[in-house]
């Protein structure tokens, strides 16, 4: 099928340099079927019959490795194991919004409600921030770039929604006791005493599920959300750039 855009992720960008010799990259991804359809790949997926899968850890699952975008987004064409149909609504660039989207709805179900923090308001924390205010919570967040930075909360918060890196320490000095983290991003070394006398649920999420794919594809036209800055595939090396440089909040490239 033909690829018609594709977001650059942060992990995309932990891989460069990292993957193997000739690895394409790229999940966020929206392609044209042979038939004339508008998709939304599926990047991994469990069998969906192991204990992992039906206890709602997917992600764990010794099937989800493998690959469902062939070669990967940032090309022409692909190969895809699965995908979710794009309304007309939605167009080529926000639809590769569907996959982050999606791996943010499956987090947030792990999130209890009430006073909610976001620990680093890039994409991806604007994305949570987005998902839980509809859902009735009060979110405040925080980033190292003050640009980024939304409202600090004033006091301790019920649940703190890392996705950061290495920004563990702030999520547990801003959470209750009795509260709850998610990690979304790699948070460094936590302070185990402190969660452990403090009695902190702390909890991992990645990836996500063709279910989330679905839901994100009806819940994308309803939130308000940072447009993303569209170039060429050719300038791959600027886009990188910018997105290192955090001058833009979200980069999609076109072929």
């Amino acid at each position: 099928m033909d690829v018609l855009a594709c977001g650059l992720c942060g992990s995309d960008v932990e891989k460069i340099g990292l993957a193997a010799a000739g690895t394409v990259l790229g999940h966020e991804v929206v392609a044209r079927t042979a038939d004339g359809r508008r998709v939304a790949l599926i990047h991994h997926v469990g069998c969906g019959t192991c204990p992992r899968c039906l206890s709602g850890h997917e992600s764990t699952c010794e099937r989800f490795p493998e690959p469902t975008i062939v070669p990967g987004g940032f090309a022409e064409r692909v190969r895809s194991l699965g995908s979710v149909e794009l309304p007309e609504s939605v167009d080529d660039a926000r639809g590769t919004y569907v996959e982050p989207l999606a791996c943010v709805l499956r987090g947030a179900e792990r999130v209890p409600r009430g006073r909610v923090l976001v620990v680093g308001n890039g994409f991806i924390g604007r994305l949570f921030g987005a998902v839980l205010e509809r859902r009735g919570d009060t979110v405040f967040a925080v980033d190292r770039n003050p640009l980024r930075a939304g409202a600090a909360p004033d006091g301790s918060v019920d649940a703190v929604v890392l996705c950061a890196q290495g920004g563990g320490e702030v999520a547990l000095e801003a959470v209750e006791p009795g509260g709850t983290v998610l990690l979304f991003a790699d948070a460094g070394t936590l302070p185990v005493d402190g969660m452990y006398r403090r009695e902190l649920t702390v909890v991992g999420s990645r990836s996500s599920t063709p279910a989330h794919m679905e839901e994100a594809v009806a819940l994308l036209p309803t939130l308000d959300l940072p447009e993303p800055t569209v170039l060429p595939l050719e300038q791959f090396a600027e886009a990188l750039a910018s997105f290192r440089g955090g001058a833009v909040l979200k980069v999609v490239l076109v072929p």
